[in-house]
């Protein structure tokens, strides 16, 4: 969860996620990590779409990601941390590399609120974190170029 300088907003209890398809493909669940917590996402997102879905927090901590397959092996990567104590945080990825859950949880150590735009392979992802809320909502967007 997140903590302030003006004070903490407490344990986390969950992350609202909320993927954004911007492309001409369905999206397909490929893989996920859950660290901390638990979800269900959705097996696919519709071209053009959104789909939502809860990260329940355990022990006060909500911490996961998601992969989801494009087209031609691309990947759509979105991990997030919302652990007490700490500003939460994204990191997204557009990748063609087998997905490296270990490497990318250091990377997300290192992310913000609002990490830079990732594009490649003709696509572009975007993504924002509600910094220093226990219930925070995390918007991801994948675009094709």
């Amino acid at each position: 969860m997140a903590t302030n300088v003006g004070g903490s907003s407490g344990p986390a209890k969950y992350t609202n996620v909320s993927l954004q398809n911007n492309s001409d493909d369905n999206l397909m669940l490929s893989d996920q990590k859950d660290w901390y917590g638990s979800a269900n996402p959705p097996a696919v997102i519709q071209q053009n779409s959104e789909a939502e879905f809860k990260h329940e927090a355990s022990s006060g901590n909500s911490k996961g990601g998601v992969v989801y397959s494009v087209e031609n092996g691309i990947k759509w990567v979105t991990a997030w941390s919302n652990m007490e104590d700490e500003s939460n945080k994204v990191y997204i990825d557009i990748t063609k590399d087998a997905v490296d859950w270990f490497s990318i949880e250091l990377l997300l150590a290192n992310s913000t609120s609002n990490p830079p735009s990732v594009t490649k392979f003709g696509f572009t992802a975007t993504a924002t974190i509600q910094p220093d809320s226990s219930t925070p909502a995390l918007t991801a967007n994948l675009k094709k170029n």
